[in-house]
């Protein structure tokens, strides 16, 4: 390639990393951000988590925002070594870089492209996270300790309202995964609960665009999160009111749930005596390591499962997709308990 070539393209890139620098911040025309280029290191790290919030105030901004920032960022790593960028330029690229990490890590999990991350920026947002107080009630790994005094101090602590949905949005779906990995009737009903909370949250655009109501909506959500994290801890230890163990209420749950949707009668207390006897049933198939994957004890348990419902009249007319439901509760309990 020869260097006029080289040239041509140099400048045309610049004129790209450009034009996407100049959409992104007339975007954000409205966020003062002047005391991140110019304020002590903690002003910088309060502002990036601002600007993070900023830009998830409505569902069109973020979406808008993260794809800019996407290209900005491909446009940064191509002119930054040809040291054609002002200082200006480059802070102002860092700044929007930097706020889509903070934004992609909330709603996502990970830093995007982590390994090719510029060394500043990478920095610039583990202390900006950190600074929220996020990191540690998201890493939290016992459930019971959602609901301890210190728990609600730092959720208290963190004053940015959308901040702090994400964390308590990533925590919930955490709880409901582990929990539906056992019973899969409660993890559906907790998820379909889950999921009206985050279409409301992603139909936040049509709220009178002020930045008191949009607060006072997302605590509102908040607040329902901690309520379904209260019922799911509720629901987890409601065996022992049944008079059953943990392990017995998920094939309680698939028997109540699969009845209610089919509409069929079965007595609460055959439900629980029928839970009983699959519990024990799968247990005696599940002495083996690789039961899971036997074609002949999977089989056996399927004859031996379909026998046992159709002797205690579960359902009271034969319906292969009832049976399908709690065999599918069967082999979910026993490859997750």
């Amino acid at each position: 390639m020869s260097p006029e070539s080289t040239v041509d393209e140099l400048k045309i890139s610049l004129a790209i990393f450009r034009n996407h620098l100049a959409l992104i911040s007339e975007l954000l025309c409205h966020f003062d951000a002047s005391k991140f280029f110019c304020g002590s290191p903690l002003e910088r790290l309060i502002y990036l988590d601002a600007a993070a919030e900023y830009v998830q105030i409505k569902k069109e901004m973020e979406t808008r925002f993260m794809g800019l920032a996407k290209k900005l960022k491909a446009d940064y790593e191509i002119c930054f070594p040809s040291g054609e960028l002002t200082e200006m330029e480059v802070a102002q690229a860092q700044f929007y870089i930097a706020i889509r990490s903070i934004v992609y890590k909330q709603t996502k999990g990970d830093t995007p492209d982590a390994e090719v991350m510029n060394r500043v920026v990478e920095e610039m947002v583990k202390k900006a996270i950190s600074c929220t107080g996020v990191e540690n009630i998201v890493n939290t790994d016992k459930p019971e300790d959602l609901f301890s005094e210190d728990f609600l101090k730092q959720l208290d602590d963190i004053k940015l309202p959308i901040t702090k949905f994400n964390a308590l949005l990533k925590l919930i779906r955490k709880a409901i995964s582990a929990y539906g990995q056992v019973n899969k009737a409660k993890g559906i009903v907790f998820r379909d609960r889950l999921k009206k909370v985050i279409e409301s949250y992603n139909n936040r655009d049509k709220l009178v665009f002020t930045s008191e109501v949009v607060a006072d909506f997302i605590n509102g959500l908040s607040d329902e999160l901690l309520k379904m994290f209260s019922d799911l801890q509720e629901d987890k230890t409601s065996f022992e009111e049944l008079g059953i163990s943990y392990e017995e209420k998920a094939f309680y749950d698939i028997l109540v749930k699969v009845r209610d949707d089919h509409q069929f009668k079965y007595e609460e207390e055959k439900c629980l005596l029928l839970a009983k006897k699959i519990k024990e049933l799968v247990d005696d198939k599940a002495q083996f390591v690789d039961w899971s994957k036997r074609d002949d004890i999977k089989n056996e348990l399927n004859m031996q499962l379909t026998v046992l419902l159709y002797q205690n009249g579960y359902p009271p007319e034969w319906d292969e997709e009832v049976f399908e439901q709690v065999l599918e509760q069967a082999e979910n309990f026993k490859k997750y308990a």
